[in-house]
C-alpha cells in the first residue's frame, strides 16, 4: 500500500472515522427523534417496535452483501453510496407524512449506515496494515461518539432551530463526507479483476472464520443486552432513580469509548487475541459484580468494568481477521458481522423473557454465562492460532 497512488493516510482515516461516526448516529437516531416523528406521522407506541425492525433488519443482508462489493469494487463506492443513502433518508424523514413512508426511509437509512460501517471498518486495515487492531480500536471510538452525542445534539438543536433544520444539518454533514470521499483516491479493490467465489466459499467454512463469527455473536449479544437492560436492572432490582440509571448508562458508553482509546495503545505491546482473552475475563467479573451487587455502588463498579472490557473486543477481533484474510477481508467482515447483527434480534428478547419469568438477576447471570462462552471461544481461537493453522499473518 505504501507505493500506491492514493490519498494520504490521515485523510482517508478521517473519512473512515466519519463513516463510523455516521453509523453511531444512525444507531441512536430513532430513539433520539421518536417523540417528534410519532407526533408528525401520527402513530402510537404500539407501532414503535416495528420501526426498529425497519431500521435494523435491513442491515443484516446489507452488511453481508457489502463484503463482496467492497472486495470487487473497492471501499470508495460502497462508502460514498452509504453516506448518500443516509443523507437522503435523513432529509426525507424531516418531512415524512406517514408511518409507511417513515418505515421505508428507515430501511434506506439502515442500508446506508451498514454500508458505510462495513466500508469504514475494512478501509482502516488497508491504511494501517502493520497494526490494524490498534487503528480499528481508535476508529471505532467515533462510533461511540456518534451514538452518545447525537441524542444530546438533537435535544439541544431541536429546541432552538427545530427538528427539520436539525435533520437537514446532519444530512448536509453526511452528504459533505460523501462528496469528500468521492474526491479521494482509495486503495485498489483486492479483487478488482473479478470476484473469486470459490475463495469466498472456502473462507466461509474456514474454522477460524466460524470461531470469530461466534465470538462476535457473543460479544454483540453482551453489548446490546447490557446497554439495553442496565436501566431496568438498576431501577427494578436496586431501586435506583431514573436519573441515577441514566447516569450509569451514560457511564457505560463513556467507558466503552475510553476502553477503545486505551486498547489502541495496549495492542501495540500485547497481541490482540491475548488482549481479548483478558477483556473476556474482565467482562465476566463485571457481570458477576452486577449479578451479586447488594447496592448501586457495587453495580456501578460492574458497569464500569463491563464498559472498559467490552470495548476492545469487536475492533480487535476485526483487526485480527484482517491480518489473516487481508485479500478478502471485505467478504470476511460481512461474514463476521452478519451473526453479530442477528444476535441483537435473539439475545435481548431472551434476556427480557428471563427477566419476566425468573428474575432480573437471573438475566444478568445469563449474560455472565454468555461472557464465559465468549472467553472459551477466544481461547479456542488463540490455540488455533498458536498451532499456525491460519492462512497467513503473524507467526
Amino acid at each position: 500500500m505504501a507505493t500506491e497512488n492514493r490519498t494520504a493516510t490521515p485523510y482517508l482515516m478521517g473519512t473512515a472515522c466519519a463513516g463510523l461516526f455516521t453509523f453511531g448516529v444512525i444507531t441512536s437516531f430513532l430513539g433520539a427523534t421518536l417523540p417528534e416523528l410519532s407526533a408528525r406521522a401520527g402513530f402510537d407506541l404500539a407501532r414503535t417496535g416495528t420501526l426498529f425492525s425497519f431500521l435494523y433488519l435491513p442491515q443484516v443482508p446489507m452488511v453481508f452483501l457489502a463484503g463482496p462489493l467492497i472486495d470487487r469494487f473497492g471501499k470508495k463506492l460502497v462508502l460514498a453510496l452509504g453516506f448518500l443513502c443516509s443523507a437522503v433518508a435523513l432529509v426525507g424523514m424531516a418531512y415524512t407524512p406517514s408511518y409507511a413512508v417513515l418505515g421505508a426511509l428507515l430501511v434506506l437509512l439502515g442500508l446506508g449506515g451498514s454500508s458505510a460501517m462495513a466500508a469504514a471498518n475494512t478501509l482502516i486495515p488497508d491504511l494501517y496494515p502493520e497494526n490494524p487492531s490498534s487503528a480499528l480500536n481508535l476508529g471505532n471510538t467515533f462510533f461511540g461518539v456518534g451514538a452518545f452525542f447525537f441524542p444530546l445534539l438533537v435535544a439541544v438543536l431541536a429546541r432552538s432551530i427545530g427538528l427539520v433544520a436539525t435533520m437537514w444539518l446532519v444530512a448536509l454533514l453526511v452528504g459533505l463526507v460523501a462528496f469528500v470521499a468521492m474526491t479521494q483516491k482509495f486503495p485498489r479493490a483486492s479483487m478488482a479483476g473479478g470476484f473469486d467465489w470459490g475463495q469466498a466459499m472456502s473462507v466461509a467454512v474456514h474454522p477460524a472464520v466460524i470461531i470469530l463469527a461466534a465470538v462476535l455473536f457473543c460479544y454483540s449479544s453482551l453489548e446490546i443486552s447490557t446497554s439495553g437492560w442496565i436501566r431496568t436492572f438498576l431501577e427494578k432490582d436496586l431501586a435506583a432513580t431514573p436519573e441515577t440509571s441514566k447516569i450509569l448508562l451514560t457511564t457505560f458508553w463513556i467507558m466503552m469509548m475510553l476502553g477503545r482509546v486505551i486498547a489502541s495503545q495496549v495492542v501495540k505491546r500485547v497481541r490482540g487475541p491475548k488482549l481479548v482473552v483478558g477483556c473476556c475475563a474482565g467482562a465476566i467479573a463485571g457481570l458477576v459484580l452486577m449479578a451479586v451487587s447488594p447496592n448501586i455502588e457495587v453495580a456501578a463498579a460492574g458497569i464500569v468494568l463491563c464498559g472498559l472490557c467490552y470495548a476492545p473486543v469487536f475492533p480487535t477481533t476485526a483487526g485480527t481477521a484482517s491480518t489473516y484474510f487481508a485479500g478478502i477481508f471485505g467478504t470476511v467482515f460481512g461474514m463476521l458481522m452478519t451473526p453479530a447483527l442477528l444476535s441483537g434480534a435473539v439475545i435481548p428478547p431472551a434476556i427480557g423473557y428471563v427477566f419476566q419469568h425468573q428474575s432480573v438477576r437471573a438475566g444478568i447471570w445469563m449474560l455472565a454465562g454468555i461472557a464465559v462462552l465468549l472467553l472459551i471461544l477466544q481461547i479456542v481461537f488463540n490455540a488455533y492460532e498458536r498451532r499456525k493453522l491460519l492462512p497467513h499473518g503473524p507467526a
